[in-house]
């Protein structure tokens, strides 16, 4: 029993440790659902020590759900343009070219966009240097635009938001 509960508590650690690695690269829904497959897979062999590798990795990959809390993040910023992002903390912040925010966003306008593209906790983003905006490996994407309907929002959207901060970026983008 001890040996057991000793390679799952390392396990866990090692896991946790590798999957927080990618966290620069990786959205934490994708590094999560990773884990969880990897778990599930060892988790079903008859060998204990793989069972226990397993519950490890399986808790680590849990533990990614931590990274929701910190919102929305742009990981790269190869654009050459003023960006105007909105700060969960600060309201409407312009980041310079090449500068990544250090706090989590909601939304983000570019001058000329016409739009804000509203980015959902837990997704992360890159700016090309075309101003493109792209998601990060994994399935960010999907979740963003599918289940938590961010991405690209027009003016009718932004006009029926009770949040004011919206209609003060998208006057940036105009």
């Amino acid at each position: 029993m001890k040996n057991k509960n000793l390679i799952t508590t390392v396990s866990g650690l090692i896991s946790f440790k590798g999957l927080k690695s990618l966290e620069h690269s990786i959205d934490p829904y994708t590094r999560m659902s990773l884990g969880l497959i990897a778990a599930l897979g060892l988790s079903i062999s008859n060998n204990q020590i793989n069972k226990s590798i397993g519950v490890g990795i399986g808790i680590a990959s849990f533990l990614q759900l931590l990274e929701f809390k910190k919102g929305g993040r742009i990981i790269r910023n190869l654009s050459n343009s003023k960006i105007f992002v909105l700060d969960e903390n600060c309201g409407v912040k312009e980041i310079l070219p090449g500068q990544i925010p250090s706090n989590s966003i909601d939304g983000l306008t570019i001058k000329g966009m016409n739009g804000v593209f509203k980015v959902s906790d837990g997704i992360y983003i890159e700016l090309e240097k075309d101003n493109r905006i792209i998601y990060s490996i994994g399935v960010g994407k999907l979740l963003n635009q599918s289940l938590r309907f961010g991405g690209f929002k027009s003016k009718q959207w932004v006009d029926q938001q009770t949040d004011l901060r919206w209609k003060e970026i998208y006057s940036k983008s105009v």
